[in-house]
């Protein structure tokens, strides 16, 4: 007996000094200097599309139209306190966002500029729903990570000024290119998991998303035939699933690049999702070696920026080294490996938190949000909102195109939440112009990637009873046979 427990004591020592030892070697590649080159090119890179991003909204007039003028927003749940900002607040806002994106790009200020620019751009993401898209979310995420790596540490205006020491190789810097890194394979692979839906595998998704987006053009006679609905949405579930080992693997890197250049051309030109298909492309260049856009630069602009940047690096003197930024990447606290490990996990168990919902998240679309589902339906709807008198029984029509803004409208009548909260809209202001409780019933219907229509609601309903934020799959019809 003696003898097994000693040989059960070596065993369990011998198994933690590997466990100890991996976990160093870990630690070690985690903390081991790392060329900078490839995330200063992402803050560049990123930096420049947010200002891209900014531009877009004064351009198109969406300033006034998305946050400006409206008189009701889709509040999220936790964030009802979020609102906009009155008068000319908003178009003050977008304009220092803009200013601040271009400080990213340029290193100045990083770390206000960053932070700032997280609250700022999260604060505007979370004004109304009828906005969400996956890449906003995305650019949330990616603003985050921006405050805690410190990109600003080469080939910015922060070392011109003196306020960090400029360097090619830091300590760390393979844990922020590894988190960037994490950021988009998350959004390819659980894109592609995702896309194991019914109806993507069927076609039935992409029948009505390419019909839809090729309308009109040389390409719609070719969306009729079905071997094109699916080998669109089988190349782009292989796509998403393989994509981020492929860019891994040295050996098959730049063909999955050139894969991924045509995949996001496509999709730029084909459908309408903004910038997204372009910061794609930025951020799929992370998964190249840390030191490939030294390679990929002419020698000769290489050598003359060098010399120029060299020229304007102030003197390193005792006053400034005093001014300095903590070096912060020297080593990374334990406190900030818990904070960036429970961040990963809730990055990971998220997006499938859909599955603890009964029904089919693409009908009622609980959990659908923060999820990268990205495609999966398309629905076409008629909607019919009823105000009635409780004594008098009094109806009128309420049409939402008088409440809602464009981008509010093409949106809401599919999404049951959005229902919800307009009916809630409509009861306030009923009460509170006519001073009387009404009854508010909707006639909704709603085809979902090409089926017949499908009433969403019962007629009879009173959606002004249910508590909002009421999940939708306890009160909707749903949706029955696929």
């Amino acid at each position: 007996m003696e003898y097994g427990f000693k040989q059960t004591s070596s065993y369990t020592i011998m198994k933690n000094s590997k466990m100890k030892t991996w976990i160093g070697q870990v630690s070690q590649r985690v903390l081991a200097p790392t060329d900078v080159a490839s995330v200063v090119l992402f803050r560049v890179g990123f930096g420049l599309l947010m200002f891209w991003e900014i531009t877009r909204y004064f351009y198109f007039g969406w300033v006034e139209e998305l946050f400006a003028k409206p008189q009701f927003h889709f509040q999220y749940e936790y964030f009802r306190w979020v609102v906009p900002i009155p008068g000319a607040g908003m178009y003050l806002l977008f304009a220092a966002l803009g200013v601040l994106a271009l400080m990213i790009a340029c290193g100045l200020f990083y770390r206000v500029a960053t932070s700032l620019f997280f609250l700022g751009y999260t604060y505007v993401f979370l004004l109304d729903q009828a906005t969400y898209n996956n890449h906003f979310y995305l650019i949330c995420l990616l603003s985050f990570v921006l405050i805690l790596a410190p990109l600003n540490r080469s080939w910015s205006l922060d070392v011109l000024r003196g306020n960090v020491e400029h360097t090619d190789r830091l300590p760390a810097f393979w844990l922020w290119l590894w988190l960037i890194r994490f950021h988009m394979g998350l959004v390819y692979f659980y894109g592609g998991i995702a896309k194991f839906d019914p109806d993507w595998l069927d076609g039935l998704a992409t029948r009505e998303l390419l019909g839809t987006a090729n309308r009109g053009t040389i390409f719609q006679p070719l969306m009729d035939y079905d071997f094109v609905h699916h080998f669109y949405a089988w190349s782009g579930l292989l796509f998403d699933l393989f994509i981020p080992f492929l860019m891994l693997y040295k050996p098959t890197r730049k063909w999955a690049f050139l894969a991924a250049v045509l995949f996001h051309t496509n999709n730029y030109f084909v459908f309408q999702i903004g910038i997204f298909p372009v910061l794609a492309l930025v951020l799929t260049l992370i998964f190249f070696d840390a030191d490939f856009p030294r390679k990929i630069v002419p020698e000769k602009f290489k050598k003359f920026a060098r010399e120029q940047y060299r020229q304007g690096l102030m003197p390193l003197t005792n006053e400034t080294a005093d001014k300095m930024e903590p070096d912060s990447v020297q080593g990374i606290s334990k406190t900030m490996r818990i904070i960036l490990g429970l961040y990963v996990v809730a990055q990971l168990l998220l997006p499938f938190r859909h599955t603890l919902y009964p029904g089919w998240t693409s009908w009622h679309q609980e959990g659908h949000y923060f999820a990268w589902r990205m495609m999966l339906r398309q629905k076409i709807t008629r909607v019919q909102f009823n105000v009635t008198h409780p004594s008098t029984g009094e109806q009128r029509y309420a049409n939402p195109r008088d409440y809602l803004n464009t981008s509010q409208f093409k949106v809401f009548a599919g999404n049951p939440g959005m229902i919800l909260l307009f009916a809630q809209h409509l009861d306030q202001l009923v009460q509170s112009n006519a001073g009387f409780d009404p009854i508010i019933s909707a006639r909704i219907e709603v085809s979902l990637n090409g089926r017949e229509f499908r009433q969403l609601v019962d007629p009879n309903l009173d959606l002004s009873r249910i508590p909002a934020y009421q999940p939708a799959y306890s009160w909707i019809k749903p949706f029955g046979e696929r």
